[in-house]
Parts: C-alpha cells; sequence; structure tokens
C-alpha cells in the first residue's frame, strides 16, 4: 500500500499534503454535488442550478489541479455544508445506535441539523440560481 501511495503521488506529481487537499476539496464538492441534486430533486425550486454549478468546479479541478485556491474560494459555502452534515451526524449517530431515549435523539437531531439546514436555506451560494443574479 505505501509503494502504490508513493507511486501514485510521484505520477500526480503531488507531495502528500498537496493530494490530500485536492482529494479532500474533490470528494467534499462531489458529495455537495449529490446533495443539491437530492434536495432539488425532492424540492425542485430549490438549488436549481447548484449541483451544475459544483460539476463545473469539478471540471476545472480535474483539467488542471492548479485552480484549487480559486475552486476553493468560490465552493466555501458548499464544503462548509458537507462538514457541518458529516459534524452533525457524527453528534447524533451514537445516541440513535445506543439507544438513547426518544426525546434525547429527536431534539438532539433537531439541534444539530439546524446549523446546516439554515445555512442552506439561507445562503444564496447554496440556493439562488447563481447564473440569472450574474
Amino acid at each position: 500500500m505505501i509503494r502504490q501511495s508513493r507511486a501514485h503521488l510521484r505520477d500526480a506529481r503531488e507531495g502528500y499534503w498537496q493530494h490530500f487537499r485536492f482529494a479532500t476539496t474533490f470528494g467534499l464538492l462531489a458529495v455537495a454535488a449529490g446533495l443539491a441534486a437530492l434536495v432539488h430533486a425532492i424540492f425542485p425550486g430549490a438549488c436549481t442550478h447548484t449541483a451544475s454549478r459544483i460539476v463545473r468546479y469539478l471540471g476545472q479541478l480535474l483539467e488542471d489541479r492548479s485552480n484549487i485556491d480559486a475552486v476553493e474560494r468560490e465552493a466555501v459555502e458548499a464544503r462548509a455544508f458537507v462538514l457541518l452534515l458529516m459534524l452533525a451526524t457524527a453528534v447524533v449517530a451514537p445516541l440513535w445506535v445506543l439507544g438513547a431515549p426518544l426525546p434525547l435523539k429527536a431534539s438532539y437531531t433537531v439541534l444539530a441539523y439546524a446549523l446546516p439546514a439554515t445555512l442552506m436555506f439561507t445562503n444564496p451560494e447554496l440556493m439562488a440560481d447563481r447564473e440569472k443574479a450574474a
């Protein structure tokens, strides 16, 4: 595994942390695009162009990894949203798995997901049709 990792880093012409940054950014944006598409499937008026915009960012990264600074600046809200969802899930999952009382599970779940939900519904980068606004 170590030999394969070193060979891959050599082929990518990146150090470990450069590659870590690229792969993490790419992965978070891919998850954000998928979540935006799912939200749009349920609420067609929401996230009308979010997934396609994020997929364009992913394409920019694949074409030229040196675009990572610009892509990270443009998509900071999407990455923050995914990280907040992951954190919320990490907080409430043990309560559900370990069988905590229902009122405790329900209240913590609502509180934990309130922040990412608020970010999604109040942030124009995640919800608005940015192409029309520009």
